[in-house]
């Protein structure tokens, strides 16, 4: 790549004017670091997790903080009962959301979800880059959206499943608020009042569906199906894909489920005993079936005999418990659990109390109410599930060599267990959000984080493994991009892009054109583009790899925004956006 070694500020601005897409320039300021290889310009959110929320200018409607709130909600897709329920879980914390409400006492905690210690210093710096005061209850609604898709996406994910208001506020005091044990009964009361309420007076207004039952969380990587009681209509599915049954602990971790265990689908509520989900089985059953039940009824032997008989012909793996603390035993759990398998040859049990209690316990892996696991634990009861499934579904997890990567299920790009997602054809990628290192500090400035600052070493990673097999950590990289110089403020300059060439791989700067791609792409490439605007990118800065061409169509392998991964681009629409492109070989 031809590199820039000295050029004039005013110069370099003129020349990134004319390649910025008009999205950009509106956004364009004069943060520019040229001393050796700047050609990128630093918008102050680059790499944020997108999602809507990023731009810190939120046009709020509504008469009031309540109503403002409620819109905010619907427009990002949740039902009448899931934003109530969170509604009033907030409304609890900030007292009739107040933004600008400090801590009592301790003056710790800040604004609609009394953010605190780190997180408080978070917010701040957020509210500081888009130069807005942190009390604007604008900017707290997309930095809190902005932890809902990147390090509180389990938080999320346990809302999205709700289907009343209780559900909701249960899932949002475990999950996001995280309340001293002995705090859960009254808050989540409290909650599920003050949002019945809410519900009430909102009820069929705002953005989004007013039907909870379009955000249920039985999901498939390639199409949704929906819930039934009814054991008739289920219908089985291609033998290679698992069905995975469960209560909260499989709410928390149903993303990285779907995305691990390619073509499989969730079907599982916060609260559920095995009766309960037993009535909501979902209208397609996988042949091989995964259930985590058992924590809400301290094992019910007669539900489970009901469950067993509508799933008759399946292959059943019942996975023991670990939890202890409300009514749930695990000991009296697996106890029952053991003899139920012992009568029925068709249910194998997967250990994942022996697993837990060797890789940290209950300590280590699980959060202070003794029951759920924390993100430490989630990620590690999907590494378990993908060992004791031998990978699962579509994708494996053996390694080949030392870095656990294997051909790709198109046999084109090498994969690996230790990334953050799948894509429904088997790519593995890579998040700057994933909880591994998150909240770990990109470069030398203070303000920037893994998950807020770098989209730009994240995305080589993804390359890197994709081409060589070679499995190097988004933080690895980062730091490696650091010691070279390639931090520039709050973002990642584009000659970030040359260290594939520390792995063995070829790279060049290539025209901002959908033929260059499409070339690059046809010799087996990849190509990393660098631009400004709506999905895949976002409203100021973004690295997106392509990695596939198909249908007309582009695929992404996006390091900030998982969830746009399997959606299909028009290629003329991206490069509209796009303002740098490189094309990455072996």
């Amino acid at each position: 790549m031809k590199r820039i070694r000295i050029l004039p500020i005013i110069a370099v601005s003129i020349l990134l004017a004319d390649l910025i897409s008009f999205p950009a320039k509106a956004d364009f300021n004069a943060k520019f670091f040229n001393s050796n290889n700047i050609t990128y310009y630093d918008a102050g959110d680059d790499c944020g997790t997108g999602g809507g929320g990023g731009s810190g200018s939120t046009n709020l409607e509504g008469n009031d903080n309540a109503e403002k709130i409620w819109n905010f909600f619907k427009s990002k897709g949740w039902s009448d009962e899931q934003v109530a329920g969170v509604m009033g879980s907030l409304w609890g914390e900030s007292n009739h959301f107040q933004p600008d409400l400090n801590e009592a006492g301790s003056g710790i905690g800040y604004g609609i979800a009394q953010w605190s210690f780190g997180r408080r210093t978070n917010l701040e710096n957020y509210a500081k880059e888009k130069g807005k005061p942190v009390s604007d209850l604008g900017v707290q609604l997309d930095f809190l959206w902005t932890e809902l898709e990147g390090p509180e996406v389990a938080a999320k994910n346990a809302v999205s499943s709700a289907k009343s208001v209780k559900e909701a506020t249960t899932a949002w005091t475990l999950q996001f608020e995280r309340p001293r044990e002995d705090l859960r009964p009254g808050r989540i009361q409290e909650g599920e009042q003050v949002g019945n309420d809410i519900l009430a007076k909102y009820k069929g207004k705002g953005g989004g569906s007013s039907s909870s039952s379009s955000n249920s969380s039985s999901s498939n990587s390639s199409s949704s199906s929906s819930n039934s009681g009814s054991s008739s209509s289920n219908s089985s599915s291609n033998s290679g894909k698992i069905t995975f049954i469960g209560d909260s602990i499989t709410v928390g971790v149903q993303d990285k489920l779907t995305s691990t265990f390619s073509g499989s689908n969730v079907s599982a509520t916060v609260g559920d005993s095995i009766a309960a989900a037993t009535s909501k089985l979902p209208a397609e059953i996988n042949d091989t079936v995964v259930i985590n039940l058992g924590t809400n009824d301290n094992f019910d032997e007669s539900a489970a005999e009901t469950l067993l008989g509508k799933l008759k012909g399946k292959k059943i793996y019942w996975v023991n418990n670990f939890s202890k603390g409300g009514n749930a035993d695990y000991e009296v759990i697996n106890k029952k659990l053991s003899a139920f398998a012992s009568k029925h040859s068709e249910v194998k049990v997967l250990d994942w109390k022996a697993y837990a209690e060797k890789n940290g316990g209950r300590e280590k892996l699980y959060s202070g109410d003794g029951i759920h696991p924390n993100t430490e634990g989630q990620e590690a009861y999907v590494k378990f599930l993908q060992e004791a499934l031998n990978g699962g579904g579509n994708n494996s997890s053996k390694s080949s060599d030392s870095c656990g990567a294997t051909g790709s299920a198109s046999g084109k790009f090498m994969t690996s267990a230790d990334a953050s997602h799948t894509t429904s054809d088997g790519f593995s990628v890579f998040e700057q959000c994933d909880p591994r290192w998150a909240n770990e500090q990109w470069g030398k400035n203070p303000g920037n984080t893994m998950c807020h600052a770098a989209c730009g070493p994240t995305s080589v990673s993804n390359m890197v493994l994709a081409l060589t097999g070679k499995s190097i950590s988004p933080l690895e990289m980062a730091k490696k991009a650091a010691e070279k110089g390639y931090e520039a403020g709050y973002g990642t300059t584009l000659g970030v892009v040359e260290m594939v060439q520390d792995y063995g791989l070829k790279q060049s700067k290539i025209d901002i054109s959908v033929n260059a791609v499409e070339d690059v792409l046809k010799k087996g490439g990849l190509v990393m583009l660098a631009g400004t605007g709506p999905g895949p990118f976002l409203n100021t800065s973004h690295y997106v790899v392509i990695r596939k061409s198909s249908g007309g169509k582009w695929y992404t392998a996006n390091p900030g925004r998982k969830e746009l991964d399997d959606t299909p681009y028009d290629p003329s629409y991206v490069i509209s956006m796009t303002f740098a492109a490189f094309g990455v070989t072996k």
